[in-house]
């Protein structure tokens, strides 16, 4: 140990790295279920980064504009991570996040109206999902500027849990909260094609920036 110096150790540092980065890879592969949690964790980072960066990526950005920096913060080619946007997908799907077999796709839909989310989630589950046994979750990604966005989501589950059971053959729709994040929730319902499990998880991302910082 003493005869390493600061480099030595920097490149120690930087090779773990590398291997953490692997490992999280490799139990991505091993399940649908780990490759759901590691989109989830992927979901998360990617969030905060626009979160965290309203003040310059803001609300007045299109839809694909605010995708496409999402999706940067996911996409590592080196570690076999594709997310692409507007992939062909039985029609342009906004997201979809491919590790070997296992593929996630999302519908990215700037806050208007619940009519306007409720066709992203549409065009999510009854278009683009094939909800076989490596495709079956995804996600609805709800850029707002609302100041309450709590409101917002509740709101929008309520949209939800009234109008989802028309356009799903199963006619029903679960809805759950989601343990980490009050703001996000979970629907689940029986894929129309398949009839397995179809899980969608409804993630807001936080764009209000109003600053009431007086005048000094």
């Amino acid at each position: 140990m003493m005869s390493m110096n600061l480099d030595d150790l920097d490149n120690d540092f930087q090779l773990s790295k590398v291997h953490y980065a692997i490992q999280r890879v490799q139990f991505a592969l091993c399940s649908h279920a780990n490759f759901n949690s590691f989109i989830r964790k992927e979901l998360d980072y990617a969030v905060s980064k626009l979160e965290q960066n309203s003040n310059k990526i803001t609300f007045d950005l299109s839809e694909d504009q605010l995708t496409l920096f999402l999706l940067s913060h996911i996409e590592n080619r080196h570690l076999g991570i594709d997310a692409s946007h507007e992939k062909n997908q039985r029609g342009h799907c906004d997201i979809s996040i491919t590790i070997g077999d296992f593929i996630w796709h999302g519908e990215a839909k700037k806050h208007s109206s619940y009519r306007y989310l409720f066709k992203g989630y549409a065009q999510l589950t009854e278009r683009y999902s094939t909800g076989t046994v490596n495709s079956s979750s995804g996600g609805l990604i709800i850029y707002t500027k609302n100041k309450l966005c709590s409101d917002m989501m509740a709101s929008w589950k309520g949209f939800l849990t009234k109008n989802a059971p028309r356009i799903h053959a199963c006619k029903k729709v679960d809805v759950n909260a989601c343990e980490k994040n009050p703001l996000v929730f979970y629907s689940q319902h029986m894929h129309t094609v398949t009839k397995l499990n179809y899980q969608v998880v409804h993630y807001p991302v936080v764009l209000h920036h109003k600053p009431i910082d007086p005048d000094l």
